[in-house]
């Protein structure tokens, strides 16, 4: 599925902000605490908190809390509530510092204590446990610089292993079922467990780093560690050449607080105060991923990464203290530029009504205000026949319609009867009236609603009474009389064209003239939306009426509507192909991504990230480099929206 990573707000500001699609989850929401120490999803699919406060599991829209309790004591300070782990049997473990073991029942949705550390262990010991950890043969390590207590879940007995190592454990990461890397506060060490005897092995690679561990963690495909230090940035450990490299990626100066798998070549590796990394096992190509944004809307929050959960699309991130912020790959990320009062290098007014990108790939963008130009290559804006502007030829300052009708000539219409013809090379604009070519005697429209080109050169204009086609280079004109309240133009083929207007379809043979009206299955025939595929269905967007779909050749409908398929809206005001596999609709209110190929509709809303709403009837292009860009209606203004897969324009 395509991701869509960009997306346009205009409104006050000028600057070019990015942010990635996210959602908050606060004490607001049902969290018992802003403070999160750990992540967890569990078998049924819930998701796990480890709060300041207790346990808090959350189901997508409630969250429910769980009280630890020995001997009907609540333990909630922070030294019981440490590590969280999902076991390989899938069961749920909960250590703290204090040396107590939780285990979840789900039978009886609660989490019962099943073990603790002795009173004589725990006793003037404050924090008897500097490391919990639960391994795959389902051993909970309970670690001091003392002894190791491993507590068997399967047999409920314990081991007390003397810690040879004599440093302070703070990461242990899991080989195969007997060996380990040992992570202290002053380096790291190979060893092996067996017959409940902790062997160290000697490792000159290893032994010889002095450092304080954070986190580690083992790609066991490339069988390389990767180290995560306190201020000394990450390490690695080769196994294959029995190696270790210090990875200069710019991040000695901050702690590592976890390290992950994002995929089977990336890792995640999160920070206290630099954000999320993302790297590259075999290149080490390290880049920051997730990191805070405090001049955008809707982006990262915060830098303190205490821990993070990749769960396919999503990534729940532990934001200290401000709580969970869940980023969402499956919907795009959006960047705002707003338009800036008295600042020319801005969006000239925020309510876009269409948008096009001419043959040098800059765009334009009709509006209440006048017009836009976006210069890619020097990322200037330029307007035209704007209030702001001086000398103008018009006094009507809402345009509606754009099209390049030659290189560098681009025609606007709006509420007028005329066409405003701007030249992108000389930077001036002239008004005429087509129907005033030739002999026509054209009555004059309210406004020209679409303005396409076709494959043969021809221009074709529509409006409130006419539908025009017009050779400008000769002069001429010729009118189809009998089509009116036109919205939407698209060609079919050589011979005919697909007419959209307020009162239903239209198949225009361009040679004659004559017109057949397309009866359809639905009870609105307002039309907001056309695009034709390859292989010649049309897709018509309409007015309360949701989406058809129209295969002329066997005369027959598909209907898709918010009461027979995920839409959850029935106005389609503009329809894009994203040139791979599927089509793009817009709605007042949400996205759509529909799949042809097995009829599947994925909504972008508020609920995804989504923020603006209400979009604009044909106010949208796919730009050549596989961008999309989208006109909106916002709260207040109606205003452009990009989604691409870059964070250029």
């Amino acid at each position: 599925m395509r991701k869509f990573i960009i997306f346009f707000l205009f409104t006050y500001i000028s600057s070019f902000c990015i942010a990635q699609t996210y959602k908050y989850l606060g004490v607001e929401d049902g969290l018992s605490n802003r403070r999160i120490y750990a992540i967890q999803k569990g078998p049924k699919g819930y998701m796990w908190f480890l709060t300041h406060n207790g346990i808090d599991r959350y189901d997508g829209k409630n969250f429910k809390q769980y009280r630890l309790i020995d001997s009907e004591i609540e333990v909630n300070s922070m030294l019981n509530l440490s590590w969280l782990y999902v076991g390989v049997d899938g069961t749920l473990w909960e250590i703290g510092k204090k040396g107590r073991v939780f285990r979840y029942d789900a039978k009886h949705d609660r989490f019962q204590l099943v073990y603790k550390l002795p009173d004589e262990v725990v006793k003037g010991n404050p924090t008897p446990v500097s490391y919990g950890f639960i391994d795959s043969n389902n051993i909970v390590w309970l670690c001091n610089e003392e002894a190791l207590y491993l507590y068997d879940t399967n047999t409920e007995k314990t081991t007390v292993i003397k810690n040879h190592i004599g440093e302070s454990i703070t990461d242990i990461e899991q080989i195969d079922p007997d060996h380990y890397f040992i992570g202290t506060d002053v380096g790291i060490h190979h060893a092996e467990l067996k017959d409940n005897v902790l062997n160290l092995s000697p490792c000159n690679w290893l032994d010889k780093l002095k450092m304080q561990v954070n986190e580690l963690y083992f790609h066991k495909a490339n069988r390389k560690l990767f180290i995560g230090t306190f201020q000394k940035g990450i390490y690695l450990y080769d196994m294959n050449i029995h190696q270790t490299v210090e990875l200069n990626v710019g991040l000695q100066d901050v702690s590592i607080t976890r390290i992950k798998a994002f995929n089977d070549k990336e890792i995640l590796i999160a920070t206290d105060g630099a954000g999320i990394y993302k790297m590259n096992v075999d290149t080490y190509e390290c880049a920051p991923y997730i990191v805070a944004d405090y001049n955008s809307y809707n982006a990262m929050n915060g830098n303190s990464i205490y821990d993070f959960y990749v769960d396919d699309e999503r990534i729940w991130i532990a934001n200290y203290p401000i709580g969970i912020t869940v980023r969402n790959n499956q919907y795009a990320s959006y960047e705002w530029i707003k338009h800036s009062i008295g600042n020319k290098q801005s969006l000239v007014n925020d309510q876009v009504n269409a948008i096009i990108e001419d043959h040098e790939g800059d765009l334009w963008f009709a509006t209440n205000n006048g017009i836009s130009l976006y210069s890619t290559k020097t990322k200037q804006w330029h307007s035209f026949l704007s209030v702001f502007d001086n000398g103008n030829v018009t006094k009507n300052h809402v345009f509606i319609s754009l099209c390049e009708v030659s290189p560098g000539i681009i025609w606007a219409g709006g509420y007028t009867s005329g066409i405003y013809q701007i030249n992108k090379k000389q930077m001036k604009v002239e008004f005429f009236t087509p129907s005033t070519f030739g002999d026509c005697d054209i009555r004059p429209d309210k406004y020209i609603r679409s303005i396409i080109k076709t494959s043969d050169g021809s221009i074709w204009s529509g409006g409130y009474y006419n539908l025009k086609q017009i050779d400008f280079n000769r002069k001429n004109i010729r009118a189809y009389p009998g089509l009116s309240g036109i919205t939407d133009i698209k060609e079919k083929d050589a011979q005919h064209m697909w007419i959209g207007t307020a009162t239903g379809l239209y198949l225009l043979d361009k040679e004659t003239g004559k017109y057949q009206c397309i009866s359809m299955p639905i009870e609105s025939f307002y039309i907001n939306a056309l695009y034709q595929t390859p292989d010649s269905l049309l897709y018509i967007g309409t007015s309360n009426s949701g989406l058809l779909i129209y295969n002329h050749q066997r005369k027959s409908f598909e209907h898709f509507h918010k009461d027979n398929c995920p839409l959850i809206s029935n106005n389609i005001y503009t329809i894009l192909p994203d040139g791979n596999k599927s089509v793009l609709l817009s709605t007042e209110n949400s996205l759509t991504s529909y799949y042809p190929a097995g009829k599947i509709f994925h909504n972008w809303t508020k609920e995804q990230g989504l923020k603006s709403d209400h979009f604009n009837s044909t106010s949208g292009v796919l730009r050549k480099n596989g961008n999309f860009i989208l006109g909106n209606f916002g709260r207040s203004n109606r205003v452009p929206q990009r989604y691409d897969d870059s964070t250029q324009l």
